[in-house]
């Protein structure tokens, strides 16, 4: 991890010397690499390193999450009912087994006007199998499902509208937390690999703007540097791009917390009730992502070329 952005979640955390021993462990296991012998070390480079493991695993609490509300918006139960592993490593009072999910609820898809039962059924495939993707580069390292509250925000399934506008916010998140930590990323299978969730996450986002335009459907703005679509935001737009420079905003670990946990400062809460697991747990949220992180190099990523 670039060690201007580690100094600053360090510093954010009030569970600092956990997370330094964490992300050690990680790292030791990394090092042996030299200590291999040739043959063996060409194998293991195309493992994650201690940054990625730390990158990929904060990526999977965010799927855990988008997998159980699509989950349940379809079919009324999670994702471990689905068959999908939830166990791994757990942090404070995430339980290894898999945390509990509260909120979930089956979902009557009223208007197939622009058929949002079946195209978010499909995205509910695509995030679940994301779960499982992410679980099977981490192994042994891939933490648990961990404590999930769906409707922290006081809405997303009592009707159709209501879970357009919570999948929306969920996807919105997914690309600018995985473009916010691109840049943290060096394994190229890794970067390859988290290139294409994005991708994926980007045309759920394409298709979810155009449903909640289609339909009028109000959205709640997130913060600063969230764009959305008609009929809240501009009537114009509809794709949350800056058209200045063709881009998404981009958040990193703190700003998506905020988001997740519901406001600034703090280590759980809101769709985390417990926290996140793996090695950003204790990592207190920041203060909202601004406009600022549309810009073509937000301040506080990766810096300009010389």
């Amino acid at each position: 991890m670039s060690e201007r952005i580690l100094d600053e979640v360090v510093k954010a955390s009030p569970n600092r010397r956990k997370f330094l021993a964490t992300l050690g462990t990680a790292t030791a296991a990394v090092s042996a690499m030299a200590l291999a012998s040739p043959r063996e070390a060409e194998a293991q480079t195309s493992s994650p390193t201690a940054t990625e493991i730390a990158v990929l695993n904060f990526a999977l609490n965010l799927e855990y999450l988008e997998a159980e509300f699509y989950t349940y918006g379809q079919y009324g139960y999670g994702i471990e009912q689905a068959g999908l592993k939830v166990s791994g490593v757990a942090y404070g009072a995430n339980p290894p087994g898999g945390g509990t999910t509260t909120g979930g609820a089956k979902v009557t898809f009223s208007n197939n006007l622009v058929f949002t039962g079946p195209i978010t059924s499909e995205i509910g495939v695509d995030e679940r199998a994301h779960v499982t993707l992410l679980q099977s580069f981490l192994g042994s390292a891939a933490i648990a499902k961990p404590n999930i509250n769906l409707t922290a925000l006081g809405f997303g399934f009592g009707n159709q509208n209501e879970y357009l506008q919570l999948a929306r916010i969920f996807e919105d998140v997914g690309v600018t937390a995985y473009g916010g930590a691109a840049y943290l990323l060096t394994t190229p299978i890794v970067i390859q690999t988290a290139a294409r969730i994005l991708a994926v996450e980007a045309l759920h986002v394409g298709s979810l703007h155009t449903q909640i335009a289609r339909l009028n459907v109000p959205s709640p703005v997130l913060d600063g540097a969230d764009l959305v679509p008609p009929p809240t935001g501009p009537q114009n737009q509809y794709l949350p791009v800056n058209t200045a420079n063709g881009l998404p905003a981009l958040r990193s670990v703190p700003q998506v917390l905020a988001l997740a946990y519901g406001g600034a400062g703090l280590t759980q809460g809101g769709f985390f009730p417990s926290g996140i697991n793996g090695a950003f747990y204790g990592t207190a949220s920041s203060a909202p992502a601004t406009a600022a992180n549309l810009q073509t190099i937000p301040p506080g990523f990766a810096p300009a070329p010389a």
